[in-house]
């Protein structure tokens, strides 16, 4: 689990702004999402594929809307835990290479499963949509799961963190 548990995001979210007392709250994260490709290039628009206590586990900053004040915050990596590593992540290139087609079955069409960051806002019992941060070929885009269409999950990143590469073993994540 990360630095922000269910609980304590109930108790920002009740709370509200403790400055301006506003209730529209600004959740940065990092979240799974899927990009359909076709021989390394994007088909589509990113599909999110988290649930509720993978979005908790990955916030690593909550602001206010209305005055911005900074409400939480962690430098830690949002996947392994690694201390000072948040902006490694946020800051350097996607390292798992991008497939042209299907290692085993040579199939063009592949899922390309990434964490990347996402802006999601808050109002009293209503989130938005969650608005992705980074593109494939942008920082802060990080690939970790190629599924293909055909075959089924082909590989999975498990050596190494695919957000500030600290070595296996990885904490488990919720969900």
């Amino acid at each position: 689990m990360g630095l922000l548990d269910e609980a304590g995001l109930d108790r920002l979210v009740t709370a509200g702004c403790t400055s301006c007392g506003g209730n529209k709250l600004v959740f940065l994260t990092y979240v799974d999402g899927l990009l359909p490709l076709m021989g390394g290039e994007p088909v589509g628009k990113i599909t999110w594929v988290y649930d509720g206590e993978k979005f908790v586990d990955g916030v690593y900053e909550v602001s206010c809307d209305s005055c911005k004040k900074i409400l939480f915050q962690s430098s830690i990596c949002p996947r392994c835990n690694a201390e000072e590593k948040l902006d490694d992540a946020l800051e350097s290139e996607n390292r798992w290479t991008v497939p042209m087609s299907c290692p085993s079955c040579e199939g063009e069409e592949v899922r390309y499963i990434a964490f990347l960051p996402a802006r999601v806002l808050y109002e009293g019992k209503r989130a938005e949509k969650a608005r992705a941060q980074a593109e494939l070929d942008d920082e802060g885009f990080h690939g970790y799961r190629v599924d293909c269409r055909s075959c089924g999950k082909v590989a999975e990143r498990i050596d190494r963190c695919p957000l500030c590469e600290t070595p296996a073993p990885l904490r488990a994540r919720p969900g």
